[in-house]
């Protein structure tokens, strides 16, 4: 049983690297991984390695970053003190990082699933989306390991009840929120979920405050610093300053189109206007220096932007993103595919979802380009379809035992946060979280399928 539980483990973390090689080897160019955030990202890795903290250099020497957690960028110092300033060497590491990763997808499915290690393991091992993003100096390889991880302890802890458990999901859950921000309220929403597991289960009062101190003093361990740092230098307890921004410049302006009121860009024409009469409103001529309150002050706008279009007109441009998000085809990510002749998905005019991408389509004169991304919009689909159906089986099973279920809550909660938290912006990035998660799903249907083949042959 161990040597088996071995071998599978062995087999899937080496088909999963064999494939990142070969896709590495053919489709990765060394230019490739200086564009857009990669560049960013490596210019904040080198800092570090030449200061020893979490600083940016700039024409006056080095500043604070506030828009950005030191997690990924601590790693990439890592490896440029190993190897040197090696690009190359980053993605080598990933590739071996995203390898674990597929295992670790493989343990969480077998822990709901008996016999879903080899299906899910194999079905992450051809993830294109995690393929590519291994093949970039991004933050998503290193955060979807530390998420895995912490999906995986917690389900073991829904099951066993073990503090150990508790304490390593806590802490992987930080780290990936070191590495990438977006869990952050995850954070704060899990003591919330723990109160109501604890009283579902009958836990003790005295157990429940121990477990919930325990979390306490994790989050405080991981987060404190950054905490203390922002609170001391600039009178905030915000986690990161690129809220603001990221509202009003990326949010409102999807919001506006995919809720079908005109295009992008008439969306972010007018989020500049709301800027600039707000500011004339309030009398000032200038944001402050203090990153977050410029931070706080484009949020305020940006809530008075998103509350003018109407709760309406918000649930039907998430239900738009979202929808967008489960098919895009994550081929639309590779840089040899995005360096084709194409437009752009964010300038393509349309007054709603459907209208861009006809008009996307359209306007798309390679051949070669459409085609990857209708066969990659095809295998998106069928993947979606059989994990809605691995859903289903799972609402539909009678007897399920209640660790089983409560496991089975927790990932669709996973699910609903991200859809929650990535709204209408759209992107393959952005769906890897619910990914992972679908990946259980699409697995139980796939063990499903086989159980009837067997039972009626």
């Amino acid at each position: 049983m161990y040597t088996a539980t071995i071998n599978k483990t062995l087999f899937v973390f080496f088909l999963a690297l064999v494939v990142r090689v070969f896709y590495a080897w053919f489709f990765v160019e060394a230019d490739s991984l200086i564009l857009e955030d990669q560049m960013m990202y490596i210019q904040l890795g080198k800092s570090m390695v030449e200061t020893g903290e979490f600083l940016q250099s700039t024409s006056d020497g080095y500043t604070m970053v506030t828009d950005r957690v030191p997690g990924y960028p601590a790693l990439l110092a890592l490896i440029y003190t190993l190897f040197g300033e090696n690009n190359v060497a980053v993605v080598v590491v990933q590739m071996i990082i995203d390898s674990l990763t597929c295992v670790i997808i493989a343990l969480i499915a077998n822990l709901v699933i008996p016999g879903g290690f080899i299906f899910a393991g194999v079905v992450s091992a051809l993830n294109l989306g995690m393929i590519i993003l291994s093949g970039m100096i991004l933050t998503d390889t290193l955060f979807l390991l530390m998420f895995a991880l912490f999906i995986l302890f917690t389900l073991r802890y829904i099951k066993s009840l073990e503090k150990l458990q508790l304490f390593l999901a806590i802490s992987f859950l930080c780290v990936a929120t070191l590495v990438r921000s977006t869990s952050y309220y995850l954070v704060l929403l899990l003591p919330l979920l723990l109160v109501l597991f604890f009283i579902w289960k009958h836990i003790s009062f005295k157990q429940s405050m121990y477990s919930l101190m325990l979390y306490i003093i994790v989050v405080v361990m991981f987060f404190g610093s950054i905490h203390h740092r922002n609170y001391s230098e600039y009178d905030s307890t915000s986690w990161v300053s690129q809220g603001g921004k990221h509202a009003i410049y990326w949010v409102f302006p999807a919001t506006y189109q995919y809720s079908g009121n005109g295009s992008y860009k008439e969306g972010q024409d007018i989020a500049r206007r709301y800027i600039k009469n707000s500011m004339s409103n309030d009398n000032i001529s200038s944001l402050p220096n203090n990153p977050f309150e410029g931070s706080s002050y484009y949020m305020k706008v940006a809530k008075a932007a998103l509350i003018d279009l109407g709760v309406l007109n918000i649930l039907h441009a998430w239900s738009a993103g979202m929808a967008i998000n489960f098919l895009t085809p994550s081929a639309a990510n590779a840089p040899v595919v995005r360096a084709m002749q194409h437009p752009s998905f964010y300038a393509t005019p349309g007054n709603g979802a459907f209208e861009k991408l006809l008009n996307y389509v359209t306007n798309t004169d390679s051949l070669n380009y459409l085609l990857i991304i209708v066969v990659g919009t095809i295998i998106s689909l069928l993947f979606f379809i059989v994990s809605i159906f691995g859903i289903y089986k799972i609402i539909k099973l009678k007897r399920l035992k209640a660790h089983d279920r409560e496991s089975f809550l927790f990932l669709f909660f996973i699910i609903f946060y991200f859809v929650t938290i990535t709204g209408p912006i759209v992107g393959v990035k952005y769906q890897m979280p619910t990914d992972l998660v679908m990946t259980i799903f699409f697995t139980y249907a796939l063990v499903n399928f086989r159980k009837n083949i067997n039972e009626n042959p």
